[in-house]
């Protein structure tokens, strides 16, 4: 019955100003209509029940790093990465240049990219272009080709993607502004992050939590004020990625009321681990921005609940267990881990059981806030007539513990920081353009049902 009407009843349905008891019509993809409660259509409808969940808009994960297309998708693949998106309730995947291969720097590997996901995604996604000294005069091509905005990292990276120093960074901006691009970026000091890892590995350190000491709190903080200033001098739209503390929050949310045109994304994992994950989890809980220290991960939660922090994402890039630890030095060690099934859950449970925020809040943070930013609303991160009927369902009170070995990501590692946390709230079922992909623990879309989101206006 995919071609006919549905009406989902029985929910609580988030609106941007709170919960309601109505109906959502769906047809033809979109949400056709928002009915009272037991109001019908006259047509005949699937009737779905959603008696005791939480209904809310699809989530668009602004922050993933799929290792498709190139020789690295043995860490995750688009089926594979997109599965696992699914089960947590992500609907677009906003996926980032790297570490595919091409990264999605130039026409070429945008298509490359675009190919392989509508290949096999069974979520709807969006792409991020590369921002780097070589990728500056593809910038408006891709923009075009409906790229939501431009990746660089002020830090070191990879060799095949490298760092965006001062002075083409400051291009970039100008580029990015003439077309009104977004620029998103990694902030953090390059030379004084490096430094400090470098320095605990050669002295031999066995503290893993004083990573946070390696790349200290300074070293992001000095980053993003560049950042801001040179997106004050340039007049470029700019979103500073994963956010970890709360120094760097204030001084934003003060950009903002001067306004700056910055938005900020922070990770679920920097509103719940502090960096004593690490003396446990070691290198598989290692990613940077590092984890800093509770008091500052419970000082971030104000930024969340004040509407500093526009948006969550997941930052998802697993690697292997044999990647985690080949080089036997966790200074040296890979940085990241998959987690994009369990993001959603650990905010139900941190933030909404434990920190009382709201329902309304959760879903601007991880739908409505991106869709505006990236230039995707109203198709997407709305349960508005007119939207992509994305929606999700949440059975707000389901215990549960999390394991990796019964993900659908590739590596299903049980060695990540989220490995056995104990969960209140699940996502029982995901809808994709109102076709349920998830639902029982089972996915039923095929691979390559997922389509294209283009960056508008």
């Amino acid at each position: 019955m995919e071609d006919c009407k549905k009406l989902i009843v029985n929910g609580r349905v988030v609106f941007h100003d709170g919960l309601r008891e109505v109906s959502l019509l769906i047809e033809n993809e979109t949400i056709a209509a928002v009915l009272k409660k037991g109001i019908f259509p006259e047509e005949p409808c699937e009737v779905i029940d959603a008696e005791g969940k939480i209904v809310m808009a699809g989530m668009i994960d602004t922050h993933n790093h799929m290792s498709d297309p190139g020789p690295y998708n043995f860490r995750e693949d688009w089926y594979c990465g997109s599965c696992s998106a699914a089960s947590g309730g992500i609907t677009t995947i906003c996926d980032m240049p790297l570490p595919s291969v091409p990264a999605t720097i130039n026409k070429e590997g945008f298509l490359q990219k675009q190919n392989t996901a509508a290949a096999s995604s069974v979520v709807d996604f969006a792409l991020w272009g590369g921002l780097i000294p070589s990728s500056i005069p593809d910038m408006e091509e891709m923009h075009r080709l409906g790229c939501v905005g431009f990746k660089g990292f002020m830090c070191f990276a990879t060799k095949e993607y490298p760092r965006i120093t001062d002075g083409y960074l400051a291009d970039g901006m100008k580029q990015a502004a003439f077309f009104d691009g977004l620029i998103a970026l990694h902030a953090e000091n390059a030379e004084a992050a490096d430094f400090g890892c470098r320095h605990y590995s050669e002295s031999h350190c066995e503290d893993e939590a004083k990573f946070d000491q390696a790349r200290p709190w300074w070293t992001e903080y000095d980053a993003i004020q560049r950042a801001v200033l040179f997106a004050k001098m340039t007049k470029a739209r700019l979103l500073i990625c994963h956010t970890t503390i709360a120094q760097g929050a204030e001084f934003l949310r003060d950009a903002k009321k001067e306004g700056t045109p910055v938005y900020v994304e922070t990770c679920p994992h920097y509103l719940i681990f502090d960096h004593d994950i690490l003396r446990e989890k070691k290198s598989f809980a290692k990613c940077t921005p590092p984890f800093r220290n509770r008091e500052n991960v419970e000082k971030m939660w104000e930024y969340v609940k004040d509407g500093t922090i526009d948006v969550l994402g997941s930052d998802h890039g697993p690697f292997t267990d044999e990647e985690k630890v080949m080089q036997k030095d966790f200074w040296k060690e890979y940085c990241g881990f998959g987690c994009n099934d369990v993001m959603l859950a650990a905010m139900i449970s941190e933030g909404i059981g434990k920190r009382g925020l709201s329902w309304s809040r959760l879903s601007d943070l991880t739908s409505a806030n991106a869709a505006k930013i990236l230039g995707l609303y109203p198709r997407k991160g709305s349960l508005m007539p007119g939207a992509d009927a994305d929606i999700i369902f949440i059975d707000p009170k389901e215990r549960w513990v999390y394991d990796g070995s019964k993900s659908f990501s590739k590596t299903k590692s049980v060695k990540g920081p989220y490995q056995g946390m104990e969960l209140t709230g699940r996502v029982t079922d995901t809808f994709v353009r109102g076709r349920r992909v998830f639902g029982d623990g089972t996915i039923f879309a095929e691979a390559g049902y997922g389509r294209l989101v283009k960056r508008e206006g």
